[in-house]
This record gives C-alpha cells, sequence and structure tokens, in this order.
C-alpha cells in the first residue's frame, strides 16, 4: 500500500508538471501558497481541513500543479511523521495522499511490563487517499464549501493485535481500514480586522480511533472540527484549531486511556510564493499510555 501510495504521489507530481510546461506562456502572478497540507493529506492546517483546495489552477487552465508536504510531530516520547500530496483538477477536485507514520514510545515496553506479552513493531503507519469537491465557490456573505470523501488504510494493526494474543480486537478495533466523510466551509473576512481572518467550521463522519492510527471501530460518528486564521502581515499567519474525536474503544488502565479531543495553537510564514513555513504546540490528551498535553510540530509545504 506504501509503494501505491508513493508512486501515486510521485505520478501526481510529474503529470502535473508536465502537462503545466506544455504550451505555457504568460502567466498571471501566482497567490500564496495557502492551504497548507493537513497531515492527512488535504488543504488544511495541521489536524484540520479547510473548505479552500490547494494550488488550484490559474487563468483558464484545468489542472493545477501539484503540492508536497512534511509534518513531524513530538508526542511526548512518542512521534509523528507525515508525508503528503495533493492536486486539484478543473478548480474544484482536489485529490489527496498522505502517509503517517507514529512511533509508539514506551507504549510497547508498558505493554510487555503489564502482561508479558510483547509487541515487535514499534511503529504504525497509515496511507489515505482523499478526494474532496467544492461544491459551493465563496461568494459576498456565502462561505466555500467542499465535501470529501477519505479511504484510510492502517498497515500494522493487525500484526499488533496478534502479537498482543488478540487485545485490539478485544479492545473493540474491528477493521485495518475505514472511510470518513467531511463537509467543510470557510470564510475569508475582510474589513473587521486590520488583516483579514478565515473561519473554518465541518463535521467528519468516521469510525476512526485515534484518526485510525489505532484502526478502525465499525462505530460511525459525526463530529466536529474548525479552525481560525488571523493574518498577522502578508507573510505571517496565526491559526487555532480544534478537532473532536469519538471515543469508542474499552479502557485498559496504564495502556489505554479516553480518546481525547485534539487542538493547536500554529504560527505559519509564506516564504514565497511556492514554500510555507509553520509550527504548532498542540493538546492531544490521553494518547495510549500517557497524556500528551505538550505536542510540538514543523510543517513544510512546497507548491511546484
Amino acid at each position: 500500500m506504501l509503494k501505491r501510495v508513493v508512486m501515486t504521489a510521485v505520478v501526481l507530481a510529474l503529470s502535473g508538471a508536465v502537462l503545466h510546461a506544455e504550451g505555457e506562456e504568460v502567466k498571471p502572478a501566482s497567490p500564496p501558497p495557502l492551504p497548507c497540507i493537513m497531515v492527512e493529506g488535504t488543504g488544511g492546517i495541521f489536524i484540520t481541513p479547510t473548505a479552500y483546495l490547494v494550488n488550484p489552477s490559474q487563468g483558464d487552465e484545468w489542472l493545477g500543479l501539484p503540492s508536497v508536504a512534511f509534518s513531524y510531530a513530538s508526542i511526548g516520547d512518542k512521534d509523528f511523521t507525515s508525508v503528503g500530496a495533493t492536486m486539484t483538477f478543473f478548480k474544484r477536485i482536489e485529490v489527496g495522499v498522505a502517509h503517517e507514520r507514529f512511533g509508539l514510545g514506551s507504549w510497547p515496553r508498558d505493554v510487555l511490563n503489564a502482561t508479558g506479552l510483547n509487541v515487535r513493531d514499534q511503529t504504525v503507519r497509515m496511507n489515505t487517499v482523499n478526494l474532496r469537491a467544492l461544491v459551493l465557490e465563496e461568494k459576498d456573505w456565502l462561505p466555500a464549501v467542499t465535501a470529501g470523501v477519505h479511504y484510510k488504510h492502517n498497515e500494522d494493526i493487525w500484526c499488533v493485535d496478534l502479537d498482543l494474543l488478540g487485545g485490539c480486537s478485544a479492545l473493540g478495533v474491528k477493521d485495518n481500514d475505514g472511510w470518513e466523510f467531511t463537509l467543510t466551509a470557510s470564510k475569508t473576512f475582510v474589513g473587521i480586522l486590520p488583516r483579514p481572518f478565515i473561519l473554518t467550521a465541518g463535521l467528519r463522519n468516521t469510525d476512526a480511533a485515534q484518526t485510525g492510527l489505532l484502526g478502525f471501530t465499525g462505530h460511525r460518528d459525526t463530529v466536529f472540527e474548525g479552525n481560525a486564521i488571523f493574518f498577522i502581515t502578508d507573510q505571517l499567519l496565526l491559526a487555532g484549531e480544534y478537532r473532536q474525536k469519538p471515543d469508542r474503544l474499552k479502557r485498559l488502565p496504564g495502556l489505554l486511556g479516553k480518546e481525547d479531543d485534539w487542538w493547536t495553537l500554529c504560527a505559519g510564514y509564506v516564504v514565497n510564493d511556492r514554500v510555507t513555513l509553520a509550527a504548532g504546540y498542540g493538546n492531544f490528551g490521553n494518547v495510549l499510555n500517557n497524556r500528551e498535553d505538550r505536542v510540538w510540530a514543523v510543517h513544510v509545504k512546497f507548491e511546484f
């Protein structure tokens, strides 16, 4: 699955670059490289999307050039990385992929001490394929509205389940893959503050445990997610995010706690018309065996 995701990302990048290189003359000035690509491979911030699509085409062109991004987060003694890529078609359709890797930190050791069972995998990996459509363009007082469908595949949760003699299944994990459906609305406001600001609200229908990094439960919930972005200068932005999470897995004291909602505070800097850098601080609550209330993350995005 990872090979397919990587190959898809390469194809997106190469095909977009080739098609745009042919017959190109004078192009209008490029807009700033926003939004970023969230860790699951769609336009957004770190953990939540916006309704705005990534790098849509300019003028009469139907194909937007590809964008790629890398994110890293320090989650206590755990760590997380994500590589994502997107391409936008007809200024309305965004296709994105992401590969996420979650390092389990001290959790395998705590499992061994508590149960005598050895979890051989120190990481879990997940691949996501996204398709989003701009169903309502932003105009006057109307927000931009995007609908999305997302397929996630966890490569390692069944290996962990095997090492735990069915422990993941006993706690409520039913599948290693699942579908999510999103509806997101974003509106840019001007003239209220000295500089523009963007508000986003959305719904996500999901059965994922910890976004799918712990598998999928088979119990679907519709949860809220949203963010706010404030332009401090033309290049510097500050943002806040909130993501509601379902809580469907059973508790296992010392090894698996309640799944909490996530929030982050972020700063972004537009380096030029291709590169955006971002850093963030987050509170993730219980993640497996520990509370992770001091999460640090960095992100870089490049548009071709």
